[in-house]
């Protein structure tokens, strides 16, 4: 065989790889011929809103001139900084909408080339900086990217984003191989600063583009580095590598601190805004004990556990889908166990499963995230602490990862065809069961339905209207969805809104119910409202439409 056709077997498993995952966690988009947006009326449409308004102020469109005051809650400032702002991400969106295509079809388009970036750089972590061979790689890869514990957030698409965690801990991974006793070349000085400078761009771009994503991030070195820090072994390799790389530390650590200060001061200000969670509302969210196998009532092997005990009294259930399968952890646990002596598996193991133990609540209450909640900084405005589960990925791909590698190279040493053949099928079983025990039925919306609604709130808007306040009258779905509605109409008219929806709102903004009845006494007490939130901003009230949008 050539070398064309030897790299043509070797493409196989990463292609056959990202196809099946794509399929698994878009399946609903796909299926529909892009009919249906993944995800749900609110979270979805709001981070396409943020997106489109990124691009808006990128071409310079009238209405979004500041980048950090998108017209929603109008005129309220830096609201972006109320939740990510995806601009780590943004130019994965930008083209689709500079070539003409709409913004809905766009964020389609959006996710499913973030989903590829994840998977490209998984299938290089796993190759490059563990060593795999092809079908390894690509199953790891695979499991990272569409695992059900992912592919169950993609109601919330700012963590969609993985890719730069995967080069974050490649560049890890190149960093702590070297031999610390083993005197540095140049070349080999070279190439650490190369991948320092790699590892502090990879931790802006993750900050850029999802806020809890970097945090997780963030959390797991300083954790990776106090394991360094407590283990002989790995101790030698900490100072070896500071040693011998203090200048470009210096450097990159100066240059990061330049480019995440622009964010840093709005996310600042934000905070002294609206203030930070209390432990009570981040209580509420924490993982439970069985959140650890638990995997939602749409996961397509155990949907019928999740109305069960222990699972059924598990609170935000929806956001405690944790759980990867069992079959799909014996897998990971053996291949793992089977590389325990090398060094960064340990620590990309451990690192992840220590997080887990912090934002976990035992029986009875207790919970170590307490200490965490009040010691590490941005801890507090972090809500959703369950999502920490998507760290776990990393050690579960990983260790799926070396499992089949480990099959793979024995295959291949097998010198009997009949023990080859048992071995490939030993291989193609796991694939499917670990597969098969990620599939879930995933939620999405229909987008002409979306436009619908956008344009049902649009055409109220008068050409009179300086801003405007939509209600609706009747309506019985979550406030939520109104809101995100007339921040899409305020994009389509060019008129801003004081509706909004974000992590949080501004303070004075009371307009989360704009649910109005006739007869029950709300619309006085909205009106009065909009009256007190003009006067608070020196608006005229006047040319402030208040729009009764029939449902």
């Amino acid at each position: 065989m050539d070398v064309s056709s030897r790299r043509a077997v070797a493409l196989l498993p990463a292609v056959a790889g990202w196809v099946t995952g794509m399929l698994f966690a878009f399946h609903p988009m796909i299926l529909s011929r892009f009919a249906a947006i993944q995800g749900d009326w609110a979270d979805a449409r709001f981070n396409n809103y943020i997106l489109e308004h990124g691009y808006r102020w990128l071409v310079h469109a009238p209405g979004h001139e500041r980048f950090w005051s998108p017209p929603m809650f109008f005129p309220a400032p830096n609201t972006a900084a109320y939740s990510d702002v995806l601009l780590g991400v943004a130019p994965f969106y930008w083209p689709w909408r500079a070539m003409g295509i709409a913004p809905d079809t766009s964020f389609q388009l959006w996710m499913l080339a973030v989903a590829t970036a994840n998977y490209l750089a998984a299938l290089a972590l796993f190759a490059r900086g563990f060593r795999c061979r092809p079908l390894g790689a690509a199953t790891g890869a695979t499991v990272f990217c569409f695992a059900s514990i992912r592919v169950e957030q993609l109601i919330h698409p700012q963590l969609v984003s993985q890719f730069y965690l995967a080069i974050a801990v490649l560049a890890l991974v190149r960093l702590f191989e070297s031999d610390p006793n083993a005197r540095p070349t140049h070349d080999v000085r070279a190439r650490g600063d190369a991948w320092i400078v790699v590892l502090a761009l990879a931790c802006v771009g993750q900050l850029y583009a999802s806020y809890y994503n970097a945090w997780f991030l963030f959390l797991a070195m300083v954790l990776a580095a106090l394991w360094c820090v407590l283990v002989r072994e790995w101790r030698r390799n900490l100072w070896a590598l500071l040693r011998t790389h203090w200048r470009a530390l210096c450097a990159t650590v100066a240059l990061s601190a330049l480019l995440i200060a622009p964010l840093a001061i709005h996310y600042a200000q934000a905070s002294s805004q609206v203030g930070m969670r209390s432990f009570f509302t981040v209580q509420a969210m924490l993982p439970r004990v069985q959140s650890w196998a638990y995997m939602g009532p749409g996961s397509w092997l155990y949907g019928a556990l999740a109305e069960r005990p222990p699972f059924h009294v598990i609170p935000m259930e929806d956001e405690q889908r944790l759980g990867a399968g069992i079959a799909t952890m014996l897998v990971a646990l053996a291949g793992l166990w089977g590389a325990r002596r090398r060094r960064v598996v340990q620590v990309v193991t451990l690192v992840p499963v220590a997080m887990a133990l912090l934002a976990t609540e035992w029986p009875g209450g207790f919970t170590a995230w307490h200490a965490v909640y009040a010691i590490v900084p941005g801890a507090a405005a972090m809500r959703a602490v369950s999502r920490i589960g998507i760290a776990l990925a990393l050690p579960l791909s990983l260790g799926v990862a070396l499992a089949v590698d480990r099959m793979a190279t024995a295959m291949a040493a097998s010198r009997w065809t009949r023990d080859r053949v048992a071995r490939g099928l030993a291989i193609a079983l796991v694939l499917v069961v670990v597969a098969l025990e990620q599939g879930q039925r995933l939620p999405s919306y229909d987008k002409h339905d979306a436009r619908a609604r956008t344009t049902r709130v649009a055409r109220e808007v008068g050409p009179a209207c300086t801003a405007f306040l939509s209600t609706i009258i009747g309506g019985k779905e979550d406030p939520w969805r109104y809101h995100v509605d007339a921040m899409w109409a305020s994009m389509e008219r060019g008129v801003p809104t004081i509706n909004g929806y974000s992590g949080n709102e501004p303070p004075g903004w009371t307009f989360y119910d704009i649910r109005i009845h006739p007869g029950d006494g709300t619309l006085a007490p909205t009106m009065a409202a909009v009256h007190d939130w003009a006067t608070r901003w020196r608006l005229d009230p006047a040319t402030i439409c208040f729009l009764r949008v029939e449902p």
